[in-house]
């Protein structure tokens, strides 16, 4: 567990060191497993927002921070999908497990439509069953910071705390 101390210094009078206070708050930070082969690293806690990297499995991070956001149209996949262009329905590509997905509708009988946008900014449809789908409508999410300095976000599903 790492420390951050902060000192803060009261005056109780106009500057008279001798009736000065000294205060320390010590905020403490959890460190936490990546359990995720791969797992993003996000701007946001959000599968909408931008990435900044790529964590590791078994990584060690410090967690700086939770939250618990509404993301009521994101879910995660749960086994291998084929997705086809929305115009012609011709087969455009596939996303493995794990892969993040914007739900566009719920088309009745646990099944949705959903979509993913790739690198070359081609969208993707595919209509699923909710049984395949992973909701993360306000599930954690932590704030981390790598050993190399660089924080974001990770969705909680993936982090382990363990101190």
């Amino acid at each position: 567990m790492k420390n951050l101390t902060i000192i803060l210094l009261f005056l109780l009078t106009s500057f008279d060191v001798k009736k000065a206070r000294i205060i320390t708050v010590t905020q403490q930070y959890n460190r936490a497993l990546i359990t995720g082969q791969k797992v993003i690293l996000r701007n946001g806690a959000s599968t909408s927002d931008s990435q900044k990297g790529i964590l590791n499995k078994d990584e060690i991070v410090t967690v700086l921070d939770s939250s618990y956001p509404n993301n009521r149209n994101e879910a995660i996949l749960k086994n291998e999908t084929n997705f086809y262009t929305e115009n012609s329905g011709n087969f455009s590509f596939k996303l493995n497990r794990g892969k993040a997905v914007k739900v566009i509708e719920s088309i009745g009988n646990d099944t949705y439509k959903i979509s993913f946008k790739n690198v070359n900014g081609s969208i993707g449809v595919a209509t699923i069953g909710g049984v395949y789908l992973d909701f993360i409508n306000g599930e954690k999410w932590y704030k981390i910071q790598r050993q190399s300095g660089l924080t974001g976000w990770v969705f909680g599903k993936y982090v382990q705390e363990i101190e």
